[in-house]
């Protein structure tokens, strides 16, 4: 078993922030959600809407889940820091005017008017993501 998560162990000892889940990993665990995402506002916080599977997956998904609408942000790794929006037929990208962090207010203020945050939080950052959704 270990051997399958040696990517996911080497990142973590690492402290390599940048591990991005798989679209197929993600497919396989949000397909059993879908009745409780239908007519739901998702938010990513921790996703950049130009290569995030989590992106891809809900924006494909779309229209089959239900979705009403769908909102990621990123932390500026260099290359700014935007808020995606869709709404099953309009895609809006928007800069943020912080850099992106997740505890920000600005996308403090986007999960608690979002339904569900679905997400992987940086490995750095787990317990700060954990307090942050107040669970």
């Amino acid at each position: 078993m270990a051997k399958n998560n040696t990517n996911l162990h080497n990142a973590k000892k690492a402290k390599n922030d940048e591990f991005y889940t798989r679209y197929e990993d993600i497919e396989k665990e949000i397909s059993h959600y879908w009745p409780n995402l239908k007519g739901k506002w998702v938010y990513s916080p921790c996703d950049d809407y130009r290569w995030s599977e989590f992106k891809n997956y809900f924006v494909q998904n779309f229209s089959a889940i239900g979705l009403s609408h769908y909102t990621c942000t990123n932390y500026d790794l260099g290359e700014g820091a935007f808020r995606y929006d869709y709404d099953g037929e309009k895609e809006t990208i928007t800069p943020l005017e912080g850099n992106g962090d997740f505890r920000r207010e600005e996308c403090t203020k986007i999960k608690d008017e979002a339904d569900i945050v679905c997400s992987n939080p940086p490995f750095s950052l787990f317990k700060e993501f954990i307090k942050w959704m107040d669970l």
